[in-house]
């Protein structure tokens, strides 16, 4: 079951990480599902205990991830699915997550400036949608663990 429901979440993510690309948004109800879907990982695999570490974790996200949507740094929905990201993630595997992340986000920004990824330009610089690669970032943190 759990294979079935990391399937789930990894086709939600791609779903996420095109829809990001193209139109620099990330739906609520992807992100409520990707939480639902933790959720049920939980009860099936026996683990209420550590999830409960998890949601403590990714509360922790979230207020940091306000602070950056107040400064305007990231939009809502990135905000909201880097705390479901680092729901599932755990603080066990946030070191790896963050790392790969970053790696993924620098690249993106190269693609971006070279013209060979979706970005938006304005007076006030390149701005490049984070989605993608908290998406692949995930995924990757979920095959690696």
């Amino acid at each position: 079951m759990g294979v079935l429901i990391d399937g789930l979440v990894c086709a939600v993510l791609v779903f996420v990480a095109v829809e990001d690309a193209r139109r620099f948004r990330i739906r609520n109800g992807a992100v409520a599902l990707l939480v639902a879907l933790f959720g049920l990982a939980a009860l099936v695999s026996g683990t209420v205990e550590d999830a409960a570490w998890h949601g403590v974790f990714g509360a922790a996200v979230l207020v940091l991830m306000f602070g950056a949507f107040s400064a305007r740094l990231v939009g809502a929905g990135d905000a909201k699915l880097m705390t479901a990201a680092c729901l599932w993630t755990g603080p066990e595997n946030a070191l790896t997550f963050a790392l790969i992340l970053f790696g993924l986000t620098v690249l993106y920004g190269i693609g971006a400036a070279l013209r060979l990824l979706p970005a938006r330009r304005d007076g006030a610089g390149t701005k490049i949608p984070f989605g993608p690669s908290i998406a692949v970032a995930w995924i990757a943190t979920i095959a690696l663990v």
